[in-house]
């Protein structure tokens, strides 16, 4: 029993102080007033034989002042607050980790004859029974996870707020990663003793092998790189599949490329894979800006992936691509089966060269549509990029200096410098001999780089060699790790400056075919419409943009307002996301799912470790059982009390002792009673203290009135 109310000290001295104040009142001496009557010779026999004897007397005050004290103690034990005294243990830690990627958008669990639901749907009706079956006391924290971990509810133990949470959850349109799930719930529960993980999932990803969960028997199971430890977890799997394995149909890679001579026409380069066990014929339908453009069919086999290249008129913002069966196959994941693409923009190039004679680089750089204009660099002042020396015209978008640095570097976006021999590059040494540069970027090249060659591209003369700094991309270098001769630098205004560490006039670069190639790359790369433009992003992946943006709108329409320029996006849902700036649209990106792991919706036995998560099954709570009123023993009480109160009406002592028992019985029974059937103690103890006071007075204060 605990006590929540005064403590025993002041209890007792309340007890003291009240219980000298009864006793007080019972010492106080009683005279009888002495009433004259007519007759009274009459009444004298009578009140004679109705008094009772001395001793009975005594026993009822002395009775009736214990009941008085009992009256009291009851009081202020009412005011004690009791309560049942429960030891205090440290409540179960669970964290509910569901999964919230694309794959749970499959329509594939069956909810009745020829009825399915998504496998998100069952989820929830999973995560609302394991609620439903809590401990009291457990406190549940839910994370969702998909490309990333994301805190949806902290411990809680009242299931309404987890509840109202889970109902305001939609699942992702990204594939699944299970590490990164279970690396932050092993970060929430490490400073806890009781502490579970109970994983919802359709189990529709790759696990990885650096997950370490001990005891781990076989050595091959032991992870190299223990990106997550779930030493000391216990964890538990409820996994939602269909009774029978699906089949899906999805476009697992999509792109759209402006031909480098034609940027009207373009490549839409569209990859198809066939989940399901059987060959599927399917069409494949493109969208420019929702106007029909082009369609395909084709036949794909069972597991096979089938890649297109298509050509065809690319004039518009946004490409779509969408795939049907013509089989009847009915495809239970919708979401893999349309990819969406922004379409290169084509603004008209601007371009200003500050050079000396060079017909090289000159008629390199008439090959491109659009203005062109040439200046000596004793001619040239800052003013002429404002408007690209054409009076009244555009600024420039792009500004090329041919071994020649200006004293301002201007504000245009898009600089290229060729031997600047310092600013705005920080060189590192000047090197005189001859140089074969040998790397170009690798297996991956920037796209400046693409089909360009150097290897027979030999230097003499003076060259510098760049200090590559934070950010910067490296483009040329004499091998993988060598000296840098090309540098791509982004300035945090968003400017763009190409560096050439050679001259032109030292070297046969422009002798090489790939020299045309190199500068058509750079100027359709600066204008956002090289061949390698990225039309569309996967979701989940971050990317970066320099968008001078107040407002993206997302796929479904929602809003979000946004500070700064210099954005880390990672996209949740596919489809088309505009960036807008004092309500004008700036940029679009499109996003699709293309992924390969999360298409293949065919479910796989969750191991970690080696080990086969088991299963979340129902606690067996032991509770106390609710005691059953003991009727028979309380109403023999209750009667035994009623029947000593009648027997006081007896004479002498016998009744004073029958009175003071009969209340105690009958009081005791009610306390019983009260507190059976489910009273706070201190109310059972109030109510109590009610029945012997009213019988208390109808007892020993009774009174014959003449």
């Amino acid at each position: 029993m605990s006590f929540s109310g005064f403590t025993f000290a002041f209890l007792a001295k309340i007890f003291g102080l009240f219980g000298g104040l009864i006793a007080l009142m019972y010492l106080l001496k009683m005279r009888e007033r002495l009433v004259p009557v007519s007759a009274h010779f009459l009444w004298e026999k009578i009140l004679k034989a109705g008094q009772r004897s001395l001793i009975a007397r005594l026993l009822r005050r002395f009775f009736s002042f214990l009941l008085q004290l009992l009256i009291l103690g009851f009081i202020l034990f009412a005011m004690s607050n009791p309560s049942e005294h429960q030891e205090k243990k440290e409540p179960q830690k669970t964290v509910i980790l569901l999964d919230q990627s694309a794959s749970m958008l499959t329509n594939d669990i069956g909810a009745g004859q020829n009825e399915f639901i998504n496998r998100w749907s069952k989820a929830l009706q999973e995560v609302r029974n394991i609620i439903k079956n809590k401990d009291p006391e457990e406190e549940i924290s839910l994370v969702t996870f998909s490309h990333q971990a994301i805190p949806r509810v902290s411990w809680q133990k009242d299931p309404k707020d987890l509840f109202s949470n889970l109902e305001q959850l939609l699942p992702h349109h990204t594939p699944g990663n299970i590490v990164s799930g279970l690396r932050y719930a092993m970060q929430v529960l490490q400073n806890f003793k009781k502490k579970k993980i109970i994983l919802v999932t359709d189990g529709a990803y790759s696990l990885s092998n650096d997950i370490f969960w001990p005891p781990v028997k076989q050595e091959k199971c032991k992870p190299k790189n223990k990106k997550v430890d779930l030493t000391g977890i216990e964890l538990e799997l409820v996994q939602v599949k269909p009774q029978k394995p699906v089949g899906n149909i999805a476009i697992t890679a999509f792109s759209a490329r402006p031909l480098p001579t034609d940027s009207d026409v373009g490549q839409v380069l569209i990859e198809v894979t066939n989940f399901s066990t059987k060959p599927r014929r399917i069409s494949i339908k493109f969208y420019v800006d929702d106007n029909w453009r082009a369609t395909r069919n084709l036949t794909i086999e069972a597991g096979d992936r089938v890649t297109k290249i298509i050509k065809m008129p690319l004039i518009g913002r946004q490409l779509q691509a969408v795939v049907k069966s013509m089989d009847g196959f009915e495809d239970k994941l919708e979401l893999d089966n349309q990819a969406w693409s922004i379409l290169p923009r084509k603004p008209d190039p601007r371009i200003l060269l500050v050079s000396e004679h060079n017909l090289f680089l000159e008629a390199a750089l008439l090959l491109i549509p659009g203005y062109f204009e040439k200046v000596l660099p004793t001619e040239y002042a800052p003013e002429l990029v404002e408007d690209c020396g054409e009076i009244g015209g555009a600024p420039c978008n792009l500004v090329i200096y041919n071994d020649f640095v200006p004293a301002k570097i201007p504000a245009t976006p898009n600089q290229f410098y060729i031997n600047p021999q310092g600013r705005p590059f920080k060189v590192k040494n000047q090197i005189e001999k001859n140089l074969q540069i040998l790397w170009t970027g690798g297996a991956n090249p920037h796209p400046i780089m693409e089909n360009v060659s150097m290897k027979d591209v030999n230097l003499w003369g003076v060259s510098s060699s760049f200090v590559k700094e934070k950010g910067d991309k490296s483009l040329m270098q004499v091998d993988a790790r060598g000296t840098i001769f090309s540098l791509l630098k982004t300035k945090k205004d968003g400017r763009r400056m190409l560096g050439l560490g050679f001259s032109l006039k030292d070297s046969d670069f422009v002798l090489q075919v790939s020299f045309p190639v190199f500068i058509l790359n750079m100027v359709n790369w600066f204008r956002g419409t090289s061949p390698s433009f990225l039309a569309t992003y996967s979701t989940g992946e971050p990317n970066r943009f320099f968008v001078d943006s107040d407002l993206i709108k997302y796929p479904d329409g929602s809003k979000t307002e946004l500070s700064g320029k210099n954005l880390v996006f990672i996209p949740k849902l596919s489809g088309i996301y505009s960036f807008l700036n004092n309500g004008k649209k700036v940029k679009e990106i499109a996003t699709s799912l293309l992924s390969k792991l999360e298409s293949n919706i065919h479910t796989q036995e969750v191991k970690i470790s080696c080990k086969t998560v088991p299963a979340w099954t129902p606690q067996i709570r032991l509770t106390k059982k609710s005691t059953s009123i003991p009727w028979k023993y309380l109403i023999i009480l209750f009667l035994a009390g009623v029947g000593m109160l009648i027997m006081t009406y007896l004479r002498g002592a016998w009744g004073a002792i029958m009175a003071f028992l009969g209340i105690l019985c009958i009081a005791l029974a009610c306390l019983s009673l009260l507190l059976t059937i489910g009273l706070q103690p201190w109310t059972a103890l109030v109510l109590s203290v009610l029945i012997i006071l009213g019988l208390e007075w109808f007892t020993y204060n009774r009174r014959i009135t003449v």
